[in-house]
């Protein structure tokens, strides 16, 4: 699976400390992570901007740093935390977090932009080390500043990310569990990505444990790494490792690189995150062509349909596909009803071909044989990972009113 010639996809790791950014387009062999330092490596820009002093200029990664370390610039960093609490910060004069860390997403985005601009990005992926129920809106709200729309963008967490980018890898690489291992200076923490190999399409799942924090000698910590190691590796067919973050670096790793590399492929580095952002984004646009598919906590997990009518033909409309991000839903339709005032959902897990159907009943609503009725129908996201459907009887204006009726259904329950 590859970008289409009009596809340009935009991975954003959104950190507390540090952001990277990377895009992928046709013609590239894989993303590609940019730097604020052309020709460096230096991927990790601090979350964070600088004011210059003497022209009121606002700058971003090496260029911010080095202006504060001179004292020529007015320096604020972290953010993401600051603007995510919607805390003021206080450089020449007092600014809303929010405007800063804006200030610095814009700049950041120009790195991977598309010549076109804005408009022909088709998926900016932002993915974070958690997703909290308040994350998704304070996300929307600021790329929708940045000039993004609702359908281009999408929100994910590092364990979706992790998944995207081992399954984009050749498959021995994958053929069995993959394990992550990051480690950013607070402990480590493991990832343990399993494909079940008995569904079509394959679901995966991430499972997470911190293993906790290594001590700074490097013989003990290369001891403390490997007792990690031989504790989660036990009784596991492991196909391959990811080492990520700073606390990998360096000559510590001795006999725990044994451990890692035995039987087995190992791969250290630090944008792992931002790419598989990116391939987060084609396997979304491109779900009809996906082996996999990636299940957690604020994923759907069944598809819902409507089952409806068009001249002689029945087919099923989905309102909500397995494996979507539930806090992503959205859609809003119009349909002509005729027959028993009920709609027909059909719930179907991925892979099954069996299906478990709800009638909704749209009481009040009266319905003769030779008449239809015109109804909205609004799909969002509920509590407790439901769907919130609410359906409004439109009619058709001057000719024959609506009746004002509205109906709310939570469906899906069984998916929390």
């Amino acid at each position: 699976m590859k970008p289409g010639r009009e596809e340009w996809y935009i991975g954003i790791e959104a950190g507390k400390r540090f952001t990277q950014i990377s895009c992928y387009h046709v013609g590239q062999a894989e993303p590609e992570t940019k730097s604020t330092l052309a020709g460096s490596e230096l991927y990790q820009i601090p979350t964070a901007v600088c004011k210059r002093k003497q022209n009121g200029k606002w700058c971003i990664g090496e260029e911010a740093k080095k202006l504060a370390e001179r004292e020529e610039g007015y320096y604020a960093n972290e953010l993401l935390s600051l603007a995510f609490s919607k805390k003021t910060i206080f450089l020449d004069v007092a600014y809303p977090a929010q405007e800063l860390y804006l200030i610095f997403l814009r700049k950041v985005l120009r790195l991977a932009l598309p010549p076109q601009g804005v408009e022909a990005v088709t998926k900016c992926i932002f993915t974070l080390d958690r997703i909290t129920e308040e994350t998704p809106a304070f996300v929307r709200e600021m790329a929708m500043k940045l000039g993004l729309k609702e359908q281009q963008i999408q929100i994910q967490d590092h364990r979706e990310s992790f998944y995207a980018y081992v399954v984009f890898q050749e498959l021995t690489l994958w053929k069995h569990q993959v394990m992550l291992f990051e480690e950013e200076g607070n402990g480590v923490i493991c990832r343990l990505l399993s494909c079940d190999p008995k569904t079509r399409p394959k679901v995966a799942k991430v499972a997470e444990a911190f293993l906790g924090k290594l001590p700074e000698d490097k013989e003990e910590r290369d001891r403390a790494f490997q007792e990690m190691l031989t504790q989660v590796l036990a009784g596991r067919v492991v196909s391959s490792i990811y080492l990520i973050g700073d606390g990998f670096e360096g000559d510590w790793m001795e006999d725990s690189l044994k451990l890692v590399c035995r039987g087995r492929r190992a791969f250290q580095g630090k944008n792992l995150y931002t790419k598989g952002a990116c391939y987060a984004g084609l396997l979304q646009v491109h779900q009809e062509e996906a082996e996999t598919v990636y299940f957690c906590e604020y994923k759907v997990k069944e598809h819902v349909s409507l089952k409806v009518s068009r001249q002689d033909e029945t087919f099923f409309y989905p309102l909500a596909e397995a494996g979507c991000n539930h806090h992503q839903i959205g859609k809003e339709i119009r349909i002509l009803l005729e027959g028993e005032p009920a709609l027909e959902l059909w719930f179907q897990m991925p892979g099954s071909k069996e299906a478990r159907i709800e009638s909704l009943e749209l009481s009040g609503l009266l319905v003769s044989e030779w008449e239809r009725s015109r109804l909205k129908i609004s799909v969002s996201p509920g509590q407790a990972g439901c769907i919130l459907l609410h359906v409004k009887d439109l009619g058709f204006g001057d000719l024959k009113p609506g009746t004002g009726l509205e109906w709310e259904y939570e469906i899906g329950k069984e998916q929390s």
